[in-house]
């Protein structure tokens, strides 16, 4: 996969990626493609509540349009300044080993970027299966990067079918190899490259949805619609792509009360790192999202070019 990539150079080098593409990422995007930055926009096209909303009748300057319309606005806007978008959702963010930057992964390849915008949307699918909060915390995970290590050797699970599924599947390798996919019942959506790489490792996958999770004090596997009981020492949860909650554990960054925490600047505790829009504000309107993705990249501007020295994050 990335062999391929690399031979476009610079191309997979970025100042900036910003993660999502609704009001508060393409605001961004404007804002710091505008100032001569090198930005990536990362969007995810079959997600997007914006999209899918009818009509907008509140937003300044504009009586009426439909969401997906305003979106289709703001990207060609972007683009005009020089932004690249991409449909291709993240499923991995890591620091650069080097030290200093960040490294995002799609299922098309690797992006490098100084700084990086949150801008997901609030967004996190819980599959509905039956205990599965009563075992957060006592076996069942949402993240392979932050509690791995405690399985190591042992019995996992992994509930997804997509793409995100898959990497967290292969991060997880390198701590066990006792590893099953659990689809949950939903169709396989995994890239070629991706699925090769679980079949080359003897990942086993099973689709038949999930009926319930079970154990004592903790968790201790969990039962099939068709009445097949297996036992597991832990499950982690990767349904559906790769959200503002599941990027901010990868790195580090504080969540409160499903909310990325940022500071009046909108950054984040994570060098470099800003989000904005519905994944770091309590308030979901477009006006508010448009706002704050204008905020996190004038300062991230600031930050990157060395206009304005900041204080500590608190």
């Amino acid at each position: 996969m990335l062999n391929v990539l690399a031979k476009e150079g610079d191309e997979m080098e970025f100042d900036v990626v910003v993660i999502g593409a609704g009001p508060a990422g393409l605001s961004a995007a404007i804002y710091l493609a505008r100032a001569n930055l090198k930005v990536l926009v990362l969007d995810n096209p079959k997600e997007g509540s914006l999209k899918k909303a009818e009509i907008i009748e509140n937003y300044f300057g504009i009586e009426s349009i439909k969401g997906k319309d305003l979106i289709e606005i703001g990207r060609k806007q972007a683009e005009k300044f020089g932004a690249v978008i991409k449909d291709e959702p993240a499923i991995s963010i890591k620091p650069s080993a080097m030290g200093k930057g960040y490294i995002v992964e799609t299922a098309e390849g690797e992006y490098r970027a100084k700084g990086l915008i949150l801008a997901t949307g609030a967004k996190r699918i819980k599959p509905r299966i039956k205990n599965l909060e009563k075992f957060e915390g006592r076996g069942v995970s949402y993240c392979v990067v932050c509690d791995a290590f405690f399985f190591k050797d042992k019995k996992v699970g992994i509930v997804g079918s997509k793409d995100y599924a898959a990497k967290e599947t292969i991060e997880l390798l390198s701590y066990t190899k006792d590893i099953t996919l659990f689809t949950n019942g939903d169709k396989i959506e995994i890239s070629e490259h991706l699925f090769k790489k679980l079949e080359e490792n003897n990942i086993k996958i099973v689709e038949t949805p999930i009926k319930e999770l079970f154990g004592e004090e903790k968790l201790e596997g969990l039962i099939l619609e068709n009445g097949e009981k297996i036992e597991l020492d832990g499950l982690f949860i990767a349904v559906g792509t790769g959200g503002a909650e599941d990027f901010a554990r990868m790195l580090g960054i504080i969540v409160e009360n499903g909310l990325i925490k940022v500071d009046k600047n909108q950054r984040t505790n994570a060098p470099l790192v800003y989000a904005c829009g519905d994944c770091a504000s309590e308030d979901k309107q477009v006006a508010i999202a448009v706002g704050d993705g204008a905020r996190a990249a004038l300062n991230l501007i600031k930050e990157l070019k060395g206009i304005k020295k900041f204080a500590d994050y608190h």
